[in-house]
């Protein structure tokens, strides 16, 4: 992207400060896993509620930020780890709400999924249960490893929000993103 993620701007918001507004309505205990540009986010964020750990195995790619995430919560009494990509702002409350019910649901599955248009997603949730797994798994596969692992043990939920699939790697893709925001809100 050229930019730092977290610091790009969705609804005047960054898509950092998006997200925690999201899981602060949500009820949920904060964490944010940062990689090089921690200062910069850090610069820009006041993360004073929020447990902040830094990844320090950016060549893992994505697992890295959940390992340091787990191991950050591990020795504490949580049931789960909600992933959810600092470039996916823009998933509805609404979603994530639908994804931690299911969990909580009947002693929940391992890991809850939501899928738009039979495409799996984020965010992710993550039951304690497959934390050890998630530290193990090879940097080359990540956290799918844990999830093809045992399909049983994986629920998909199939959710209306086709944000949930989105992927902004590129400037083109946040600018199409901010177009159909600004869209939607005339």
């Amino acid at each position: 992207m050229g930019f730092p993620k977290a610091l790009l701007e969705y609804r005047g918001r960054t898509f950092l400060q998006s997200i925690l507004d999201a899981t602060q309505a949500l009820g949920m205990q904060r964490l944010v896993a940062l990689g090089h540009d921690a200062d910069k986010v850090l610069a820009k964020h006041d993360l004073r509620d929020v447990t902040v750990v830094v990844n320090q195995e950016m060549a893992a790619g994505p697992i890295g930020s959940i390992r340091a995430s787990i191991r950050a919560i591990q020795n504490h009494p949580v049931d789960a780890l909600l992933v959810w990509p600092v470039d996916l702002p823009h998933v509805a409350v609404d979603t994530a709400q639908v994804l931690i019910d299911r969990f909580r649901k009947d002693d929940g599955p391992a890991l809850v999924i939501p899928e738009y248009e039979a495409r799996g997603g984020h965010p992710v949730i993550f039951g304690r249960c497959v934390f050890d797994e998630l530290l193990l798994a090879p940097d080359s596969v990540g956290a799918k490893a844990v999830v093809q692992a045992d399909r049983e043990r994986v629920a998909r939920i199939s959710v209306k929000d086709p944000a949930v699939v989105d992927c902004l790697n590129t400037p083109d893709a946040y600018r199409d993103l901010v177009r159909r925001t600004d869209q939607l809100l005339q």
